[in-house]
């Protein structure tokens, strides 16, 4: 089956009633990566994924008999993984149920990577970041076309690609153009979507503007990537409350205090490596 024929039978599942217990997760079923979003966007993001949750948990905790709607769950290797609904499951737990409605269909797991992108780009109560939208069609169309070998499937074409995930025709275009030439091994395994394996459209779209260099990061220098990351986040949620001048400002000033920082320690390492040894008195 195509992957919208996967998703139409998974809307078309008897409702079930299972465990919490029973269900998991995994990262390449969730589409919401936040490293798409903007580092001065990540907060906002963070902080409406939260208040949603926060909103279904307070439905669910108002009335027992309150059910949301059914979790779409994938039959994958003889475990039970959601592929729409990670909210829900979240509020569930939260709200301190046992049991949760789903809809259940056999499939496998690059079925279940495509239908997680298709079902979280459109109708979607808490909708997806534009970046986020983006690397889904991106994911979805190397998929449907063997990344970029194949002309596109019958039923299929750019524009409904377009529709489908709520990106514009001409960025289509450009991923288009774009698949025949990328190579995943030019690419640090950092920058791969974890269900497909193919790099992310935002380090394909931005490769020569440091992207590629990840790989430094993600190694030796792991944690201090990670902290920055976070400082950036910091940062970038307090830049969108000022104004363009005081950013422009504040960021001029935090770079000249670390290029003087820098000088000065650059000065100290030399006159500590040059200076003559003291007399200790032998």
């Amino acid at each position: 089956m195509t992957p919208q024929e996967t998703l139409d039978a998974l809307a078309a599942a008897e409702v079930q009633h299972l465990s919490l217990a029973s269900l998991q997760t995994d990262e390449a079923l969730q589409p919401r990566e936040a490293r798409m979003v903007p580092y001065r966007e990540q907060t906002r993001v963070q902080v409406r994924s939260d208040e949603h949750t926060g909103t279904l948990r307070l439905a669910l905790e108002a009335s027992h008999s309150i059910q949301l709607e059914p979790l779409l769950v994938a039959q994958l290797d003889g475990g039970l993984f959601v592929v729409d609904g990670h909210h829900r499951l979240r509020a569930y737990r939260l709200a301190g149920r046992e049991t949760v409605p789903v809809r259940v269909v056999p499939m496998g797991h690059r079925e279940a990577v495509m239908v997680s992108k298709l079902v979280n780009c459109s109708g979607r109560a808490l909708e997806m970041h534009a970046e986020q939208k983006r690397d889904a069609a991106w994911q979805y169309l190397a998929e449907v076309t063997k990344r970029g070998t194949d002309e596109l499937p019958a039923g299929e074409s750019l524009r409904t690609i377009a529709g489908r995930f709520g990106v514009a025709r001409t960025t289509i275009d450009r991923m288009r153009d774009r698949l025949p030439a990328v190579s995943p091994a030019d690419y640090p395994e950092a920058a791969h979507d974890p269900g497909t394996g193919f790099p992310r459209w935002r380090y394909v779209r931005e490769a020569g503007a440091g992207w590629p260099d990840m790989e430094n990061y993600m190694s030796a220098e792991q944690l201090t990537q990670h902290e920055a990351e976070k400082l950036a986040r910091k940062i970038g949620a307090l830049l969108d409350k000022a104004s363009p001048e005081a950013t422009r400002r504040a960021l001029a000033m935090l770079a000249n205090e670390a290029k003087s920082a820098a000088s000065n320690a650059d000065a100290l390492a030399f006159l500590a490596e040059t200076a003559e040894p003291e007399d200790e008195g032998y």
